[in-house]
């Protein structure tokens, strides 16, 4: 069993928090700023998903991330990872880093292509959101992608710059949108 703090985050009844490694969801509102389209919704299938059921930790990379929580995937009772569900139902994207297996992030990303193409959870509005006059810049060191005018758009050096010229692209392609220029709308 779990206690849900968002769409990618739990403690378990052990006391462990836990991120879960190779995804992102939706920001749910704090430190001031409104909650991102599809938080709840993602928050609550995590907690809908874990409730009541004996959970197996995965861990990955280090040990904790850099606010003291474990960083690894939960297994249901049936061996489904926990991450792979989310992203398949489309409340929460495939979230690169470097310490994620690459066994991992293939199964995620196609989780994600599935999501997208079956207009699943969030995808609808996000993928029918109006393209920016320039494509998006996407990061190919980081993996991750921003708006046309964001500042640290421009920062990025010419070897690791790739323009996507959609969301659609840049999601297929395993972006994930950067946290200070992010196209992902707020709640409604």
């Amino acid at each position: 069993m779990a206690v849900v703090f968002d769409g990618d985050t739990c403690q378990l009844a052990d006391g462990r928090r836990v991120r879960l490694a190779g995804i992102d969801a939706p920001e749910m509102a704090h430190e001031g700023r409104a909650a991102q389209y599809y938080a709840a919704a993602a928050a609550a299938l995590l907690q809908r998903v874990t409730r009541g059921v004996p959970l197996r930790f995965v861990g990955v990379g280090p040990d904790k991330d850099r606010f003291g929580r474990m960083l690894g995937d939960l297994l249901l009772p049936d061996g489904a990872s926990v991450a792979a569900l989310l992203v398949g139902e489309g409340a929460a994207f495939f979230f690169w880093f470097d310490d994620v297996p690459a066994e991992l992030a293939e199964r995620l990303l196609l989780a994600q292509r599935r999501a997208m193409a079956a207009g699943r959870g969030a995808w609808p509005r996000l993928l029918a959101l109006p393209r920016p006059g320039a494509p998006y810049v996407g990061n190919t060191a980081s993996h991750r992608f921003h708006a046309p005018d964001c500042p640290d758009a421009a920062r990025i050096g010419r070897r690791n710059r790739v323009l996507l010229p959609t969301l659609a692209e840049a999601f297929g392609r395993g972006f994930a949108p950067a946290r200070g220029c992010t196209p992902w709308p707020e709640a409604r």
